[in-house]
């Protein structure tokens, strides 16, 4: 049985506070619970699983959304200095999330204990059978650097396999950073890792460091890492709607916010992001807008709307026309010849007719609002092996809510048909 999660973004705790706890936790009965329902097969007898294979599709640790980053060491040098940093970074992410990232080495060391099989396939609930766990993390964006850490034993020394993509033998599961047209570029920064950097964290900075504000701050940026980058003000007027925050500070944050944004134009500018078709300048108008996704106007949308377009399935190509799991995108594809199932959190609006400016302006434009990703359960998805599951092919938690057939599936699964 395999168990995809991803997306946990733990930070190493300086301007972003971490996931709840209890995000973890149930997490891991729900990994349990599922194996035991795993067990069930096409003949309706029950046999324990083999195995358990559980892989982190990325950004399990934040190495970007930290105020260790500074004008003198930059998270996209290629120096030792800035290995170093990461080093230090990603430590300290660990510590923060000791308790998570430690019940995982514990079911890798120990296994997940499930009912045994009688004669007749029925499960003993008196008897016990160890399933055993490997567990794999695959580096994604905002912890890329872990495969070069990898030679250092830090994988090692959490009995934690790393690596960029996970290979089985009917499945793919890969990051899919690659899906992003934020996360294009070769020379300098990319869009991703500067919005992170030189926006979000400078933003967390500077909350931390206005009085009274330092742990709201954090939670704020907690929230604004947990979505898409382009949601970013959209998340900021929600969130300022939803805490009890008072005028004055409101404004104040929202102040800090554009004071924020206008630095990170520079910057980015200035680092060489890229800037093809006015993308920088495009985000730079969209952050501002935070009352009012509107005023920005027809040509700054279509630019938006292209940047937050996924492809997913160009990563599906990468693997052979498998089926493969994404750990970053999310989104639809077009064509229906293999399933790409993507773990990323839904973005806030969606786009019609997504087009750069250079082709045909002023097309596109937000015309649907979807709700946020569950705020009770990480992002996961189970996908049995042969006939575990009775032939079930994918599901989200809880496991044995949902069907497998093309009937089945709720509206908003995101399980792709996608090339």
């Amino acid at each position: 049985m395999l168990v995809v999660t991803a997306n946990w973004a733990i930070p190493d705790g300086s301007v972003a506070a971490p996931p709840r706890a209890a995000l973890f936790a149930r997490l891991c009965d729900d990994i349990r619970l599922a194996a035991v329902r795993a067990g069930m097969r096409h003949d309706g007898r029950y046999r324990p699983v083999e195995r358990l294979v559980i892989v982190l599709a990325g950004d399990t640790l934040d190495g970007l959304v930290s105020g260790r980053w500074g004008e003198a060491v930059r998270p996209w040098e290629r120096s030792r200095r800035a290995l170093a940093r990461h080093e230090e970074v990603l430590a300290a992410a660990a510590r923060s999330g000791r308790r998570p990232l430690g019940a995982l080495a514990r079911l890798a060391r120990s296994g997940v204990a499930v009912p045994s099989a009688d004669r007749r396939g029925r499960p003993v609930m008196t008897g016990q059978v160890v399933v055993p766990v490997h567990l794999v993390m695959l580096a994604g964006d905002r912890d890329a650097v872990l495969e070069r850490l990898r030679g250092r034993g830090w994988s090692e020394r959490r009995g934690i396999g790393v690596g960029s993509v996970w290979d089985g033998d009917l499945w793919c599961v890969a990051h899919g950073s690659a899906c992003d047209p934020l996360a294009a570029g070769e020379d300098g920064p990319t869009l991703l890792a500067s919005l992170a950097v030189d926006l979000l964290a400078r933003f967390g900075a500077a909350l931390a460091a206005r009085p009274g504000l330092a742990e709201r701050g954090r939670s704020i940026v907690r929230v604004l890492a947990d979505g898409q980058p382009l949601d970013m003000p959209l998340r900021l007027a929600t969130v300022l709607r939803s805490i009890a925050v008072n005028g004055a500070d409101a404004a104040g944050i929202i102040t800090e916010w554009r004071r924020c944004v206008d630095r990170w134009d520079r910057e980015a500018r200035r680092t060489g992001c890229a800037d093809g078709h006015g993308e920088v300048a495009a985000i730079a108008t969209w952050m501002h807008a935070i009352e009012d996704t509107a005023a920005p106007g027809p040509a700054v949308r279509a630019v938006i709307a292209a940047l937050a377009l996924p492809l997913p399935a160009a990563a599906s190509r990468q693997h052979a026309n498998r089926p493969t799991v994404l750990g970053h995108p999310a989104g639809r594809g077009d064509d229906a010849r293999s399933a790409v199932v993507c773990l990323g959190t839904p973005p806030m609006r969606r786009y019609s007719e997504p087009v750069l400016e250079r082709e045909t302006a002023g097309r596109a434009a937000c015309v649907e609002a979807t709700p946020l990703i569950s705020t009770t359960r990480l992002p996961a998805v189970v996908i049995p092996e042969a006939d575990e599951g009775g032939g079930m092919r994918a599901a989200w938690w809880p496991m044995w809510d949902v069907g497998s057939s093309p009937g089945c599936r709720p509206e908003a699964m995101p399980i792709l048909d996608a090339a």
